[in-house]
């Protein structure tokens, strides 16, 4: 169990390179090529409430928070775990500065996107050249197809001059990329993680609610949650008060320049209380929340699949089935999982600057409940 989640954080910090294709120019949808994992029904949990966990448990989360500070030499590092109906324990460097949770972030701005098409402002089936002009395949792509990786669209963080001059680069320029490499295949034919795919949902999000995607989701998840440390990074504007990205594999980038694709930093106990109100419908309601997991892609790694803007993680661990959902995050410097575990009634979070392993550092303290 642990071995394959290190290797999906893994393959979620790295930098991939696109294999050589022909550019695919569609005009209408393909069916899916391979094996759907069936949909995951969350039911909705039971407040996690804001009382400290018993002596014992926290003595027991502080041993393991102990250990993974040891292990993994992070310099930095937030951790929390939520249990339903008992209360919330959080351990690490949970002020200042904050952590960045990289593609974790994915999920506030698929949110966004799903309150809007709960508001009617949008539609899960919208073509995307509806908002946004030369998206490759972009009058067959649909607002889900970019929510669930299946557009089809090169991530420019996949370009080889690009990776070899690490900036922030905006929406017009990152498409600009995506449409250079041409689609990686027609819409819904295959999954293939798109960063790129995320930018232009962050410029869905400033046409049908006027405001860029850090604004939205402050007016719409931050502040109505009262989530005090979190923070939506503006696209590009820095990351003043987020701990440094610190690795000795490759240079980390500026948070910020993750844009829509990861605009989120902050406490691991606030991570958990965005997750637990997802969850429970207080921000959009359990139809959608439903959609989030009902159609499930395989990832890179036997056992991860991927929804709506969320994560299932679907791994044996000794005897047992180990199911999780939430979303796993890396980059050079920094890596980050937030999860929900039924089995355990659990949510739990971790983000960490360095090279260790949040998703291995994770299981080790739902192992400890």
């Amino acid at each position: 169990m642990r071995r394959a989640l290190i290797l999906l954080l893994s393959l979620l910090a790295a930098t991939a390179r696109a294999a050589d294709y022909k550019p695919a120019s569609c005009s209408m949808r393909a069916p899916y090529a391979g094996r759907l994992h069936a949909g995951v029904v969350v039911p909705p949990p039971a407040i996690v409430p804001e009382a400290a966990l018993g002596p014992a448990v926290t003595a027991r989360l502080d041993a393991a928070l102990a250990m993974i500070r040891d292990r993994t030499g992070a310099p930095a590092v937030t951790a929390a775990i939520g249990i339903e109906g008992r209360g919330l324990w959080t351990g690490g460097d949970t002020a200042d500065p904050i952590l960045f949770w990289a593609s974790a972030g994915k999920t506030f701005t698929a949110v966004v996107v799903l309150q809007l098409v709960q508001e009617g402002k949008i539609s899960l089936d919208d073509r995307v050249s509806r908002w946004v002009k030369d998206v490759p395949n972009g009058d067959v792509v649909t607002v889900r197809d970019l929510l669930a990786h299946t557009a089809g669209l090169f991530s420019a963080n996949e370009d080889v001059k690009a990776h070899a001059d690490p900036r922030y680069r905006g929406p017009a320029e990152t498409l600009a990329i995506a449409r250079r490499h041409g689609a990686m295949f027609c819409p819904g034919a295959n999954w293939r993680y798109s960063n790129t795919g995320y930018d232009v949902l962050g410029e869905i999000v400033r046409i049908a609610d006027h405001r860029p995607i850090d604004e939205a989701i402050t007016a719409r998840i931050i502040a109505p949650l009262g989530l005090k440390t979190l923070r939506a990074l503006a696209p590009g504007g820095g990351a003043n008060g987020v701990a440094p990205l610190v690795s000795k594999q490759e240079k980390p980038i500026d948070p910020s320049w993750a844009g829509a694709a990861g605009p989120i930093a902050g406490s691991a106990g606030d991570m958990v209380r965005f997750w637990a109100a997802l969850l429970d419908g207080r921000l959009i309601k359990q139809p959608l929340v439903a959609a989030m997991t009902a159609t499930l892609h395989p990832m890179f790694d036997q056992g991860t699949f991927y929804g709506l803007g969320a994560m299932v993680f679907d791994v044996p661990d000794g005897n047992k089935r180990l199911l999780w959902i939430g979303h796993a995050g890396g980059t050079p410097g920094a890596s980050a999982l937030v999860a929900y575990s039924p089995a355990d009634h659990a949510f739990v979070a971790v983000a960490l600057a360095g090279d260790g392993s949040a998703v291995a550092s994770a299981n080790a303290l739902l192992k400890a409940l």
